[in-house]
């Protein structure tokens, strides 16, 4: 029987319930003694591989908290410069957000985890910031595109600094489960997505 296209095959699916097994093992073990405390052979025991094995799918201790941070770094940054003509930065945050949140459903307990985790820690706070700064820049960049200026410019950076205080502020409850959470979303994108348009017009 073909395979249809997109499909992972049987070496990623081992690959992905590898990474994912080990990822949640370091959660466990960050939450129950520690970041600082936990080390690599400790949760590889826990996730039954071989300290070799965390380091080749996690090169950087922080990068345990963090498993899904790239990937969804990649995806909201392709989503912003992807979007067609007429699609405003808010429109596209909107519908990017909407996904990720189907995406977690089911996984309160597990944010909610993480983010008490990197709460404790100032060095996984330090590492979240170097995202957060990196993200702020994709989506100021967003924002000059439908301002017609440069990213360096005022307004988009300033849209973009309230857009993260926001989704920060919101991420301290957030619960993709919640139907109320996508409509606090909304109703912040709305309020930021107006003042981009007062700006341009």
């Amino acid at each position: 029987m073909a395979i249809e296209a997109g499909e992972p095959g049987l070496r990623e699916r081992k690959r992905r319930r590898t990474r994912a097994a080990i990822a949640r093992a370091a959660l466990e073990l960050f939450d129950r003694q520690g970041f600082s405390e936990t080390t690599i052979p400790q949760i590889a025991a826990a996730a039954d591989v071989s300290p070799r094995t965390v380091s080749g799918y996690f090169p950087h201790k922080e990068e345990l908290a963090f498993p899904d941070s790239e990937e969804a770094f990649a995806s909201l940054d392709r989503r912003l410069r992807e979007r067609p003509d007429g699609e405003s930065a808010a429109d596209a945050l909107r519908g990017w957000i909407e996904g990720w949140l189907g995406e977690h459903a089911g996984r309160d307990e597990e944010l909610r985890t993480r983010r008490r985790i990197v709460a404790r820690d100032e060095a996984l706070r330090a590492y979240e910031h170097r995202f957060l700064v990196r993200t702020q820049d994709a989506i100021a960049a967003a924002f000059a595109r439908d301002l017609g200026v440069a990213p360096t410019e005022l307004e988009p950076r300033m849209a973009a600094a309230a857009t993260l205080t926001v989704f920060f502020l919101l991420g301290e409850e957030l619960a993709p489960d919640d139907r109320d959470t996508l409509a606090a979303i909304d109703r912040a994108l709305l309020f930021i997505g107006g003042g981009i348009r007062a700006l341009r017009d």
